[in-house]
């Protein structure tokens, strides 16, 4: 469960949730100068009409940055530019920038500051100075509300924890279908941040929301001010209930023990929710067992770690692959493949796949510009041929140019350095992707900027 708010404070927020995954498929990562780089600035002083002073934090490196002005809620996107500044030795560092004469009278001024390469940050503030900031104006506050749900009573109430909410505002709460982040919900209070922080509040749930699963809830403000979650609508106590799902964080998995060709495979699960019955489903090899035949259920109990054994039903036997697949009806769900080759986990041999567990990924060591990049492998398979191709950012790769071939030899960790092709250079982010024939595959990003 998470939430994702936004006041006043830069919003490349990175998060995600999921529930599967599937060897050999991940979400891509940026590379490490990037990965842990969001760049941010606060406002420290405003002259009324005139100037504004930023501090900013956690600046990438040797970027020219655009600095922009708009009206509030723009986000300043398409502001008048009123500087550029170039970030230096990147970090903390100070600037002050002019109020152009288009914004001047405005009570709250949006501002960006964007590069080439793609990084950015925005913030806005209170052009008014002529008084000392008032709680909830927004001048002084710093920081993302945010709430967690601490309990539930099923169709009865939740009970939510705020964190660094602003002093003195008053927020109207809604409740409403999942997905929605509840805009648009039903009412269903109003409460006042007093001191702001962190707080508890109980709230009832509505007559129209009784009866679904999952309940998206939203808190605003006038001043703009707002925070969203979501929970499972089962009852819990003191956060967390065996299969309420309001506790569980994590990602279900699970791996391939051994396989009896034609008869049976052997699953050991990962980090799976209590409480929970999963369906089980297998099929053919690329439908990730979607619609699958149903071949078992499987209560996951206390949930975590634990091991079960599966028959291979008739319609799939003599497949060299099989999808196989766990889902539950509250929408927990992850699969695999396996070879339909008799295995165990230490007995088959190199590249067979019948063996290999987890999940290959690889990283971004390295970038000359235009030039080259070298990745560093995890968890590869043995003796594998892979395929390397490189494509615009978003794509994954899927169908781009292909750079190089290489063989995983004994697996694991390795690096290797490919050639970025001609019609990619000059872009700020390029995809890569490495696939095998065998079904393999990894993909990931880089910035196109040299990092030596």
């Amino acid at each position: 469960m998470f939430s994702i708010f936004s006041k006043g404070s830069f919003k490349l927020i990175q998060g995600v949730v999921a529930l599967a995954v599937v060897l050999g498929i991940l979400l891509p990562n940026p590379q490490p100068i990037a990965a842990y780089t969001i760049p941010t600035f606060s406002i420290l002083e405003v002259v009324k009409d005139t100037s504004v002073k930023i501090q900013t934090a956690n600046f990438p490196a040797g970027q020219l940055f655009t600095v922009r002005m708009g009206k509030y809620g723009t986000l300043a996107i398409g502001g008048v530019v009123v500087a550029t500044t170039n970030s230096g030795a990147g970090g903390a560092f100070q600037e002050t920038y002019t109020i152009p004469d288009s914004l001047k009278g405005e009570y709250r001024i949006a501002i960006r500051m964007d590069s080439p390469d793609g990084y950015y940050s925005y913030n806005w503030f209170v052009n008014n100075t002529d008084a000392a900031p008032t709680p909830g104006s927004g001048s002084s506050y710093t920081g993302i509300p945010t709430f967690s749900i601490l309990e539930v009573a099923t169709d009865n109430t939740v009970k939510i924890r705020t964190n660094n909410f602003p002093k003195d505002q008053t927020f109207t709460v809604r409740m409403g279908v999942y997905g929605t982040l509840g805009v648009g919900g039903v009412v269903v209070a109003t409460t006042n941040s007093g001191a702001g922080g962190a707080f508890e509040e109980t709230y009832t749930i509505p007559d129209s929301l009784k009866g679904d699963q999952r309940i998206a809830i939203r808190m605003d403000s006038t001043a703009g001010y707002y925070a969203y979650n979501w929970f499972w609508n089962n009852t819990t106590s003191g956060g967390s209930s065996g299969g309420s799902g309001s506790s569980y964080t994590g990602i279900p998995t699970f791996s391939i023990q051994e396989v009896a060709a034609d008869s049976t495979v052997k699953i050991r699960t990962n980090n799976f929710p209590a409480g929970y019955e999963f369906k089980v489903r297998m099929g053919e090899y690329g439908t990730l067992g979607v619609g699958g035949v149903v071949v078992a259920t499987t209560n996951s109990g206390a949930g975590g770690v634990f091991e079960e054994t599966y028959a291979i039903p008739d319609s799939l036997k003599g497949r060299t692959r099989i999808a196989i697949r766990l889902e539950a009806a509250e929408g927990f769900y992850a699969y695999n493949w396996f070879w339909n080759n008799t295995a165990t986990s230490g007995g088959s041999s190199s590249g067979s796949g019948s063996s290999y567990t987890g999940i290959p990924t690889f990283s971004i060591k390295a970038v000359v510009k235009d030039n080259t990049v070298t990745v560093t492998t995890n968890n590869f398979p043995a003796d594998t041929d892979f395929t390397v191709r490189m494509g615009a950012y978003g794509t994954l790769a899927a169908g781009g140019v292909v750079v190089a071939s290489f063989n995983s030899g004994s697996g694991g960790a390795f690096e290797q350095t490919f050639t970025i092709p001609d019609g990619l250079k000059g872009s700020s982010r390029i995809a890569i992707r490495a696939d095998s024939s065998l079904g393999y595959y990894a993909y990931n990003w880089f910035w196109n900027n040299s990092t030596d």
